[in-house]
């Protein structure tokens, strides 16, 4: 398999899992709508790897455009992975402080109760 027909099937399966996670998204949880890049980066290097490990041969140029691929697809995904989980964050901070207040007045409940005893 060439490497430009390694690209278009790559985009192609990239492109057909945002559609499957677009569409879970609005019947499942509007959730998944922030994890499309992820998902579809992820699949992409997935591919690209497994076409390094078991349909490339090793001395060719391929596999050296494959790992190439590889690194730009890892990159991009951990860059959509953290801007999903700051997004997450950001939306939900006041879950978060909640949580926080409570774990802070429990804190302060437990050296009250150690410092009279």
């Amino acid at each position: 398999m060439s490497f430009k027909i390694a690209i278009l099937v790559c985009l192609t399966l990239m492109c057909l899992i945002a559609i499957i996670t677009y569409y879970l998204g609005k019947k499942v949880s509007t959730n998944l709508f922030k994890y499309i890049p992820v998902f579809a980066l992820g699949f992409g290097s997935i591919f690209f790897y497994t076409r390094l490990k078991f349909i490339s041969y090793p001395n060719s140029f391929e596999s050296i455009f494959d790992k190439v691929a590889i690194f730009l697809l890892l990159v991009v995904f951990t860059i959509a992975l953290l801007e999903a989980v700051i997004i997450e964050i950001v939306a939900n901070t006041e879950l978060f402080r909640k949580g926080f207040l409570v774990m802070r007045k429990r804190l302060k409940l437990l050296t009250i109760k150690k410092e009279q005893v």
